[in-house]
């Protein structure tokens, strides 16, 4: 059996991963915790700090040492203090940006926690969320009847980019934002998000969004960690 601690942003991802990704995976023995980082007493999820989520990982990852822990963050308005935030604005791709943060958030988590390397596998997501949802946009429509009408300006947005998680991160022309501009009744983020992902489906959105499809293959091929003291099966 594999434990996986999903540290998300908000409650849209949190219920995207119990919802969609966790069932998908319980069948492999894979099972995904999906979980918000309290920023105030009476809140959690949102205003993800960089120093915030850095605590709250060490504190995670020093907790119990067989399990793995990963993230759902927004490369959008990511808080610049992320490590490699500064050097991958001079990378184009968003996807290798993504990457590029990644791994020099991996390099930091892991050295203040004290941690195997493997044990914490983080996901920035390019550029939202909602780059998801791009992936079958005629999937997308069929959460509400009275969107079926505006599905012609989605494929006009998706379209126009090489995929998904291509289209930009501007104030104006993010992937939640074009949902919030063309939709009738509006797009409702922790309503329609998980229940629009689920309806496309996973395999159509890895196939459309190369670097989600690369989180799934690297929780699909996680290894059981043994704990101290236990023999191995």
């Amino acid at each position: 059996m594999i434990e996986v601690i999903v540290v998300g942003e908000g409650q849209t991802e949190e219920t995207f991963v119990r919802d969609v990704l966790a069932p998908t995976l319980a069948p492999e023995l894979i099972f995904l915790y999906p979980r918000l980082i309290r920023t105030s007493p009476v809140g959690q999820g949102g205003a993800l700090k960089y120093a915030r989520v850095l605590r709250d990982l060490r504190n995670t990852l020093r907790q119990r040492v067989d399990t793995y822990v990963s993230t759902f963050f927004d490369l959008y308005h990511l808080d610049p203090d992320f490590p490699g935030y500064d050097e991958g604005r001079g990378v184009y791709d968003p996807l290798s940006r993504a990457a590029l943060i990644e791994r020099r958030f991996r390099e930091a988590v892991v050295a203040e926690a004290g941690c195997r390397e493997d044990r914490f596998l983080p996901h920035i997501q390019p550029f939202e969320f909602e780059a998801l949802l791009f992936s079958d946009v005629n999937g997308l429509v069929e959460i509400e009847p009275e969107w079926r009408r505006r599905v012609g300006q989605l494929v006009a947005v998706r379209a126009a980019v090489q995929s998904p998680e291509h289209i930009d991160d501007g104030p104006d022309t993010h992937p939640s934002r074009h949902l919030d501009r063309i939709l009738q009744p509006r797009y409702r983020k922790v309503l329609h998000g998980p229940r629009a992902a689920l309806h496309i489906g996973l395999a159509r959105i890895a196939e459309q969004c190369h670097h989600f499809a690369e989180w799934l293959n690297r929780l699909r091929g996680l290894r059981p960690l043994i704990r101290p003291g236990v023999a191995a099966p």
